[in-house]
């Protein structure tokens, strides 16, 4: 059984991930990871626990960093949109500019 800090620990890093609270998530990474090390320096070393405890750490922090992964990718996606169509919309904008179509070949 985990103690419940850690579990409460766990979803207040989850909710910070999730919520692109990048500093806290920060911070509460490093919590989470120093609670979970406390925790199984109480533990005896063949302690089915230790186990469990390394698992829910692993769990926790790869899902997180899969989270910020992802923050990222989005961030770069609309940056990559605002920059394109701020390229379309300065081209509108210049008098003198018109198409032409020619038909004759």
């Amino acid at each position: 059984m985990i103690p419940s800090r850690l579990e409460r620990l766990e979803a207040e890093l989850r909710g910070a991930a999730a919520s692109r609270r990048y500093a806290e998530t920060t911070r509460l990474a490093a919590e989470f990871g120093e609670a979970v090390r406390s925790y199984m320096q109480t533990l005896p070393k063949a302690d089915p626990r230790v186990r469990e405890a390394e698992a829910k750490l692993d769990d926790a922090l790869s899902w997180a960093l899969l989270m910020l992964k992802a923050a990222r990718a989005s961030c770069a996606a609309e940056l990559r949109r605002v920059t394109t169509a701020g390229r379309y919309a300065g081209a509108s904008r210049q008098p003198g500019r018109t198409a032409g179509v020619r038909l004759d070949g």
